[in-house]
Order: C-alpha cells, then sequence, then structure tokens
C-alpha cells in the first residue's frame, strides 16, 4: 500500500520491479488486492485492435485507510479522497513517466551505494508553492508557482545533490518552456530556493520524448539563459534512463559542455552557480516543502 501512496499510480511492470519476481505473481497479488478494495485500478486507452494496456493501479479505499492507520493519521491528511482516482489519461501517463524516471535513479542509487534522503512530488510541492514574477513574451509581467515534477535530494559520497525533475512529454510549446525557464532563474537568482531548501545544489534535470525535442528544449534554454546559468540545466532523453545509465552514464547533455555529462560529476569552478557554493555541494538540502504526511520507512517493504 505504501508504494502506491508514495508513487501515486503503478503500472503493473513497476510493481512488479518494486516487488515481484514474476509477472503472474504480481499480476495474482494486484488482482487480489483490487478486488478486496485495497487498490483501484484504471487501464489507459490503446488504439483499436492493440488489446486493453497494462493495469494501472491507485491507492483505493481500504488502502488508503491501512497507509493513514499505519502512520497514526486520518485518512484526510494523506490527502486521499474518494475523487482522488477520477484523473485523466494525461495526468496518468505523465505520472507514469515520472515514476520510471524514478525507479531507475533509485535503482541505480542503490546500487553504487548512495542515498535518496527524499523525493518529493508534484503533488506534494504544489501544496504550498512559492511563486516568482516573471516577464512573459508580451513585456507583461506575471506571478507563477514554481513546481517541477520532483525534488529529491541524493547523499554521495562526500557530498550531497539536489534536482529539481521535469519530465517533458512534448506537450507545452516551446514559448511555454522558455517561461518556466525564467521562472526557475528567478527563484534561484532571488534567493527563494536557498530560503526554501537550505542548500545552494541545484541541477535542473529534463528527461524528454526523444532526440529532436531535447535538441528543441536545449536551443530555447540557451536563448532564455545567461551563459552562467547554462549549467543549471541538464538533458537527456527518456530512452537514455535506466538503471545503469541514469546517475553514472554519460547521457546528460548541457549547454557549453562539449560531450554529454555524467550526472554525478561536480561542475568545474568556471561553471558554477551562486558563487559561494558548487552545484554538487557538501551543504544539506535539508529545509523540506510544506508537504502532505510523508510514509514512515518502516512501511516501505510491501506494495
Amino acid at each position: 500500500m505504501d508504494a502506491i501512496y508514495r508513487y501515486r499510480v503503478l503500472r503493473r511492470d513497476q510493481a512488479q520491479q518494486l516487488f515481484f519476481p514474476s509477472k503472474n505473481t504480481a499480476n495474482q497479488r494486484l488482482k487480489l488486492l483490487h478486488q478486496h478494495g485495497f487498490l483501484a485500478r484504471r487501464r489507459l486507452p490503446v488504439e483499436y485492435g492493440q488489446g486493453s494496456g497494462q493495469a494501472l493501479y491507485l491507492l483505493g479505499g481500504r488502502g488508503a485507510a491501512l497507509v493513514a492507520a499505519q502512520l497514526g493519521v486520518d485518512v484526510a491528511e494523506i490527502g486521499w479522497r474518494r475523487t482522488h482516482n477520477h484523473v485523466s489519461s494525461p495526468f496518468l501517463e505523465h505520472t507514469l513517466m515520472v515514476n520510471d524516471i524514478r525507479l531507475a535513479v533509485e535503482a541505480a542509487a542503490s546500487q553504487q551505494g548512495y542515498r535518496i534522503e527524499a523525493w518529493l512530488r508534484e503533488e506534494e510541492l504544489k501544496v504550498a508553492p512559492d511563486r516568482v514574477w516573471v516577464e512573459t513574451r508580451s513585456r507583461q509581467r506575471r506571478r507563477i508557482a514554481v513546481v517541477p515534477d520532483a525534488h529529491f535530494r541524493l547523499s554521495m559520497t562526500g557530498h550531497r545533490a539536489c534536482f529539481f525533475l521535469e519530465a517533458d512529454r512534448a506537450t507545452e510549446t516551446q514559448g511555454c518552456w522558455a517561461q518556466k525557464i525564467r521562472a526557475y532563474l528567478a527563484y534561484i537568482h532571488s534567493g527563494a530556493y536557498l530560503r526554501r531548501y537550505g542548500s545552494r545544489s541545484l541541477r535542473i534535470l529534463t528527461v524528454t520524448t526523444g532526440e529532436k525535442r531535447m535538441a528543441n528544449l536545449v536551443r530555447t534554454t540557451a536563448q532564455t539563459c545567461r551563459s552562467r546559468d547554462q549549467g543549471l540545466f541538464w538533458f537527456t532523453s527518456v530512452e537514455q534512463v535506466a538503471q545503469d545509465t541514469v546517475l553514472n552514464a554519460p547521457v546528460w547533455r548541457v549547454n557549453g559542455e562539449e560531450g554529454l555529462m555524467h550526472l554525478t560529476t561536480p561542475d568545474p569552478e568556471a561553471r558554477r552557480f551562486a558563487q559561494p557554493s558548487p552545484i554538487l555541494t557538501t551543504q544539506p538540502c535539508g529545509v523540506e516543502p510544506h508537504v502532505l504526511h510523508q510514509p514512515s520507512t518502516q512501511l516501505r517493504n510491501a506494495p
């Protein structure tokens, strides 16, 4: 139950990766949990003649009650309502993409002996978002919320690193993307990021659908940023994200750098952001946003 709560929605193969030795075992266990009201089940629409697609599992009423009881809180405090699972297909597809990235990062961190100290989802960050003023293309000023698809903190040997994640499904225009970049820059340069998270450590990761889309996002970002800020923004495509590549393989593109980069490689002195501190830093990213109740680590051994 806790896994579904933490990830919001899981495909059968994602649940299998976390907990089950085989497809059959996963299907049987998940089916029982659904039949007894612990999980809700959805399916994404597929093209005619392509079958029914993989089942998706969300937290059901009894599952929400169980998670809340184990945490010692009311169901309302974990953010679950009866309408919780009435969400659109685009929302589900985007959340599943974020979860694919998250699973790869978690598996890679475990493999390398790193530790993920925190992972906050978009829904949790939306509870009390920070807002910044940005200038639109029409020269008007607009106040917008800064809400990445995820924020996570990675503890490696000798240092910690903080990241924002953007899972891009090629649904935004380049104009909207440029505004998002301006918002991130305003957030950082105003000191609001430092005040909230207690650290200057930050890389903003974008995982997108393919090489062509990535090239467009990289170009728009380069046109929007000053040269000293280019090193904040890291890009890769979804096919490059896997347990063996996401952290320690050269699959990330950064403007101003020759070739591809390893995510865990510290920036050279010339590319450091906010001069007093490098992107990868020994400072803790320790000030948590105001978020929904986080599950106890004691619950993380069962779906």
